[in-house]
């Protein structure tokens, strides 16, 4: 039986469900980028550390693919307690603009002036602002492998 209790205040549904058994960690296609894993940002949500979890590079790095969501043995809605979680910490202040948010902001720029998105412009754009990236020469092949295949338009 599923115990959820809604919090009003900024849409959260901090799950008492949840067991930390991890298999929505084991799951998640991109929980090695980060220090944090879906576990870890449910737990801070039952703690009441919500601006710690929002703080979290986790949720930008979350691919909302429900993986997490489907593989929850009590039906705990991981992906979207991530949507909340950004929701919530743009609405109090606690996600400060900066590097991990160029291609959230970029993305969004991207849709609201042309209603679409253009992967070549959105990865120059991210890219140039966040120069010099980690791996340029790395980056740099990929594009033109990118490229060279078709995956760009």
């Amino acid at each position: 039986m599923k115990e959820e209790q809604k919090n009003s205040n900024n849409g959260l549904s901090t799950s008492k469900a949840c067991v930390q058994c991890g298999r929505c960690s084991a799951g998640c296609p991109v929980a090695f980028e980060t220090e944090h894993t879906p576990r870890n940002i449910i737990r801070l949500i039952q703690l009441g550390l919500l601006q710690e979890a929002c703080e979290s590079p986790f949720l930008w790095v979350c691919a909302t693919c429900y993986t997490c969501t489907v593989r929850c043995p009590r039906g705990v809605k991981i992906a979207e307690e991530m949507l909340a979680l950004r929701r919530l910490g743009f609405k109090k202040g606690w996600i400060m603009p900066g590097e991990k948010l160029v291609f959230h902001n970029n993305f969004l720029n991207m849709i609201k002036k042309k209603k679409k998105i253009n992967e070549l412009s959105l990865g120059l754009a991210v890219g140039l602002r966040t120069f010099p990236s980690l791996h340029p020469v790395e980056d740099a092949v990929l594009l033109l492998k990118l490229l060279k295949r078709g995956k760009l338009k």
